[in-house]
């Protein structure tokens, strides 16, 4: 049965058509994702060299190990961004989690933060209870995305059929379908995301930054919600910041 690492990477799918696409793509190869993977892997890479998408999964292998979580969803990811392939959810969910912990490893490390733990989504699970973990990382994400999509008013109502059918074609479990109609039908609230974040930096700023992909920021009310949700998770500048340039450029 489908969980939530499918949905979100058929949510993701959903996307790529916009801005999400050019904002992947920056984050893949730049951000200063890659010279932070190159210190932890012993230095490799010249410094303060840009390196491309390709050399970037080459480490992110030789730390992760492959799998639908770490380098081979990131490379499933590149793949549908470049035009090498069609990935399947499970694997773009999967990249998507392991890009995003990245980025929120790589600005917190830029930041002078110290992270407890790596961010899920990282390397790929290697027991039960990391697979339990990466999904209820999963979950939250979904819920920041789907959360930035109402930031702006509502969910537009064709995007919310293309996820129902997305849902049925998948196989979704009822508790995943129930999640999804629910968080799109309700008011805008992210209080349950922040909850779940308390304590936890590195999904904090994981959900910052899927947030970020999934929102324009092109009208006032999603700037504000953008501005109120760093505030809530307790996010600190220079971490929103590095994000920001991350997926921004």
């Amino acid at each position: 049965m489908a969980g939530f690492s499918d949905v979100l990477g058929a949510l993701l799918e959903s996307q790529l058509g916009g801005s999400a696409k050019g904002k992947l793509a920056r984050g893949l190869q730049g951000g200063g994702l890659e010279q932070m993977l190159g210190q932890m892997l012993g230095g490799s890479g010249p410094s303060g060299q840009e390196q491309s998408g390709g050399d970037l999964m080459g480490m992110l292998g030789q730390m992760l190990g492959g799998g639908r979580s770490g380098s081979g969803g990131l490379q499933a990811l590149a793949g549908q961004l470049l035009g090498g392939g069609r990935a399947s959810s499970r694997d773009l969910g999967g990249g998507l989690m392991a890009l995003l912990g990245g980025l929120a490893m790589n600005a917190m490390s830029q930041a002078g933060q110290q992270t407890a733990r790596a961010p899920a989504g990282l390397r790929a699970p290697a027991v039960p209870e990391e697979e339990e973990e990466l999904e209820s990382a999963a979950q939250v994400v979904l819920m920041a995305m789907i959360n930035a999509a109402k930031a702006d008013g509502r969910i537009d109502p064709e995007e919310a059929e293309r996820i129902v059918a997305q849902l049925d074609a998948m196989g979704a479990d009822q508790e995943v379908r129930d999640f999804v109609y629910e968080a799109m039908a309700g008011p805008l609230d992210a209080g349950p995301m922040v909850e779940a974040s308390r304590g936890r930096p590195e999904l904090a700023a994981q959900v910052y930054a899927a947030t970020l992909l999934a929102v324009e920021v092109d009208t006032a009310a999603e700037n504000r919600y953008l501005q109120e949700l760093q505030q809530a998770l307790g996010l600190p500048p220079r971490v929103v910041e590095h994000i920001e340039r991350s997926l921004r450029g």
